[in-house]
């Protein structure tokens, strides 16, 4: 064959296939029914005759067919004849009902899916039932052979899904903040701890170049500001600070000024007589009196060693209108009262003889009538005395100047 029977041949092949060629078509419905047909110039949008599902098939291909195919063995049966061809067109494809087409049987749907159902949270309106299509089958295939009509789309299937537990994390924010916080409060508190340190010495010094000096002159008041932080200077630094137990003293006796009780013991025991009843006057002490200070200037009467077996002091609380009759060398009055020093930790500690001259403070604990003993009985807190060691504080608050005997040395606590 020359060339030019060659060129002929290839551009022969090369044209367009006969319109006289068939092609043929092979899908499958949404619902798995398949249908086969002939294909059209145009595409066709046909309607399953099983289901009505629409089913779209492409137009008829101008390329050479390239074969017989394998068809898949299935059951099928005849439902009428081949459509005309359609022209595409734009807009809304309208399905059309086939006039011949083979449907085989949906294959069973596997047992998972068929299992598997969707709660939805809205249901949607249902829409309206469509028409029913109207099949052409074979008159002779058995009942069983035919497949339900459905009547509308179903809703896809989609499986509940159970919310997986969230797992909780080994650590829990809050100790996270929390302890976040107590590293930042134990820095800041360490940081003023050590800034305190560094100002002790100066602290201390404060209270004795001026505290000192402002208690003796019966500034009491600014005499505490001064001292109470100086002996806390003091203890910190364990006393190695110059006159630390001077400091110590005069911290000691500051406190006891600031506190001291607003009327005398014998005011107190008039007032307690005015009372109507012994529980108005113990609600009235406990709220004017109890914890305040109290001073005495006074001779130990009695000591342990002695026939009474315990310390006294020469000291009697009188009512103010016979107090300077009974003082006087005169009889004793029936209303008086006198100190209670049963465990009275200063006198146990400092051991003072029969005759000293003593001035020392305590803080008030009661002033009751106490029916053993036939009188009233001033008691005070036994851990809160003290030896008064600077008397120009007494001066300023009016006492006559004292003739006390230093105050004995009281054994160091071990």
């Amino acid at each position: 064959m020359g060339l030019f029977g060659r060129a002929r041949n290839m551009i022969a092949g090369l044209a367009a296939p006969s319109r006289d060629a068939v092609q043929y078509y092979n899908v499958a419905c949404p619902l798995g029914h398949r249908l086969r047909g002939q294909r059209a110039e145009g595409y066709q949008a046909l309607r399953c005759p099983s289901c009505g599902e629409g089913v779209f098939v492409l137009p008829a291909s101008p390329l050479p067919d390239p074969g017989p195919r394998v068809a898949t063995p299935a059951v099928s049966r005849r439902a009428g004849v081949v459509g005309a061809p359609r022209a595409a067109a734009e807009g809304p494809i309208e399905l059309t009902e086939a006039d011949e087409v083979l449907v085989e049987a949906a294959e069973e749907a596997p047992a998972a899916a068929a299992d598997v159902e969707i709660p939805w949270e809205e249901e949607a309106a249902e829409a309206p039932p469509r028409p029913r299509p109207r099949r052409r089958g074979r008159a002779d295939a058995p009942a069983d052979d035919r497949p339900e009509p459905r009547r509308g789309r179903p809703r896809p299937a989609v499986a509940e899904i159970e919310p997986r537990p969230r797992k909780r994390s080994g650590r829990n924010p809050v100790w996270i903040f929390a302890a976040v916080a107590l590293v930042v409060a134990a820095t800041v508190a360490l940081r003023v701890w050590r800034n305190a340190v560094q100002n002790y010495p100066q602290v201390a010094e404060l209270g004795r170049a001026e505290g000192i000096p402002a208690l003796e002159m019966g500034e009491f008041d600014r005499a505490h500001q001064l001292l109470a932080p100086a002996r806390q200077a003091v203890d910190a630094l364990g006393g190695q600070v110059e006159d630390a137990d001077r400091i110590r003293q005069a911290a000691d006796e500051a406190a006891l000024y600031v506190n001291l009780a607003p009327a005398g013991l014998e005011e107190m025991l008039d007032e307690a007589a005015r009372a109507s009843t012994p529980r108005e006057w113990a609600t009235r002490f406990n709220d004017r009196y109890k914890g305040r200070g109290v001073l005495f200037d006074t001779v130990i009467a009695s000591t342990p060693d002695d026939a009474s077996g315990r310390f006294e002091i020469d000291y009697v609380v009188l009512p103010t209108e016979d107090a300077g009759s009974f003082r006087a060398d005169g009889a004793r009055p029936e209303r008086s009262a006198r100190v209670d020093l049963r465990d009275f930790e200063l006198f146990k500690l400092a051991g003072p003889e029969t005759g000293d001259h003593v001035v020392f403070g305590a803080r008030l604990a009661a002033l009751e009538y106490d029916a053993e003993a036939s009188g009233w009985v001033v008691r005070l807190e036994p851990e809160s005395g003290l030896f008064v060691q600077f008397h120009k504080a007494l001066d300023a608050l009016g006492w006559p100047e004292s003739e006390a005997t230093p105050a004995p040395e009281t054994e160091d606590e071990p």
